[in-house]
């Protein structure tokens, strides 16, 4: 499993519903209103798979127009500065 953590640059905090406290926690972003960042840390079962040469699953959004074309936000997962790279590619600043 991952946890997400806050880091220096988040901006943004969402919190739990209210009366799911216990059961959830909160998730520190970095926004700038087009991209949002989270930083997660796997524990060590998690890097032990990820070293066996497991994959990680990510979810994106997605929809279509009106049109039906499908279309998808973009998700990106790397180390920060890879992250930081993508954010300011799609004109956004960290």
């Amino acid at each position: 499993m991952a946890e997400p953590h806050d880091f220096p640059g988040a901006n943004y905090h969402f919190g739990p519903p209210p009366g799911l406290e216990e059961m959830i926690g909160w998730l520190h972003v970095f926004s700038n209103g087009r991209c949002t960042v989270s930083a997660w840390k796997p524990d060590a079962e998690l890097l032990a798979h990820l070293n066996a040469g497991g994959s990680i699953f990510t979810s994106h959004m997605t929809g279509s127009d009106e049109n039906g074309k499908p279309y998808v936000f973009p998700t990106y997962v790397g180390t920060e500065e890879q992250v930081k790279a993508a954010v300011s590619d799609t004109g956004g600043v960290w």
